[in-house]
């Protein structure tokens, strides 16, 4: 027979249980009812204006429209340069058309951010699944901003932006980035001209602020390995797969994909090759919400399917086809066949997204300097 104090314990210990689950079940039915309220309030506003870089955008929004056949994706396409160019003169104007920017989170954190036009992301998360940092890699939401607040990341890729020719080189010689600096590499070696915008800044920006590696490798690489530059990424892709060059640095991605898909000796360095450790970037996967924006409840509606499991799963499918891409989400599985450029907990990696990156003035001044010499 239980005492009175025992029959006590144990109804408080189910009423603690039963009133956990009622608070549970109370704040599920809110989320559900508010985010009923966006859906059928963005229905009304009909679209949501989306300023992108290019790429297979409009198979993400097909798969978007078909979740939410009511809200019509407008879409404006262009290099990043132009469409933020494009979203100040429309300021200046008095006139507020975008919603939303995608694309590589540089050009925002240069013009958008300091003009102080940008939405906290975290306001639109109304998805438990996706203000939960615990679904995301490194349990965290990974932002570009000094504040982390306004330039959501959600796409990272580790790797070297660089290729070679599997003719001419073993790639099993290479197990530090001095190891590009061996008197066999002089005179071999391509590269973009790290000045132009088509240049990956983050190779330059891991090689600069990495302390092993530095202005004193940069100095030696275009100091003294004869290296040839061009303004041509698929030049370069070219002379590698003829055997011109032996190593290209930031050749251009999407043409070294094709050519080792057909069958061309080429190849990617792998980015775990190199004890001085890799680094992450946001190629086009960083998310920017604009101020007085027209059509708050859809963009809403898509900024919370866009981070979504569904919507990061759909997004890395339709980007893969292109490049390497990952989804920053912990359950959303990497196609095997490029699971080596998908960031690891136990890497050692810089995010050269971060605003302590960005600058390379530095890097630009040592490069000048070594190639002016006579």
């Amino acid at each position: 027979m239980r005492s009175p104090g025992c029959v006590a314990l144990i109804c408080g210990l189910f009423f603690f249980a039963w009133l956990t689950f009622a608070h549970a079940g109370e704040a599920s039915q809110a989320w559900q009812a508010e985010w009923e309220e966006t859906v059928e309030a963005a229905k009304r506003e009909g679209q949501v204006t989306i300023y992108h870089t290019r790429g297979p955008f409009d198979k993400l929004f097909a798969e978007f429209s078909k979740r939410y056949p009511a809200i019509k994706v407008v879409s404006v396409t262009g290099r990043g340069g132009e469409l933020i160019s494009r979203i100040m003169a429309e300021r200046r104007a008095g006139k507020h058309l975008a919603d939303i920017y995608l694309g590589s989170s540089g050009t925002p954190m240069d013009v958008l951010y300091p003009a102080k036009i940008l939405e906290p992301t975290q306001a639109f998360m109304s998805l438990p699944e996706v203000k939960d940092q615990a679904n995301w890699f490194g349990k965290q939401h990974h932002y570009a901003d000094p504040e982390g607040k306004y330039i959501f990341v959600f796409e990272g890729v580790v790797r070297s932006d660089m290729a070679y020719n599997t003719t001419l080189v073993n790639a099993k010689e290479f197990s530090s980035y001095w190891d590009l600096l061996k008197p066999a590499w002089k005179g071999k070696i391509v590269s973009m001209d790290p000045k132009l915008a088509g240049f990956p800044s983050g190779l330059l920006q891991f090689a600069y602020y990495h302390p092993e590696l530095g202005g004193k490798f940069l100095r030696r690489l275009f100091g003294e390995m004869d290296i040839t530059l061009s303004r041509d990424g698929r030049q370069i892709v070219d002379w590698l797969a003829a055997g011109r060059f032996a190593i290209a640095l930031a050749p251009s991605a999407s043409d070294v994909q094709a050519g080792m898909t057909q069958g061309l000796p080429l190849a990617r360095f792998e980015p775990r090759a190199f004890k001085e450790g890799l680094y992450m970037r946001a190629t086009q996967g960083s998310l920017s919400i604009l101020s007085q924006l027209p059509h708050p409840r859809a963009t809403k509606v898509l900024v919370n399917w866009l981070l979504s499991r569904e919507g990061q799963t759909h997004f890395q499918k339709h980007f893969l086809r292109i490049d390497p891409v990952f989804s920053l989400r912990d359950d959303v599985p990497p196609d095997p066949t490029v699971e080596p450029y998908k960031p690891k907990p136990g890497d050692r990696f810089m995010s050269v997204y971060r605003p302590e990156f960005r600058e390379l003035q530095g890097a630009f001044k040592v490069i000048d300097e070594v190639l002016k010499k006579p």
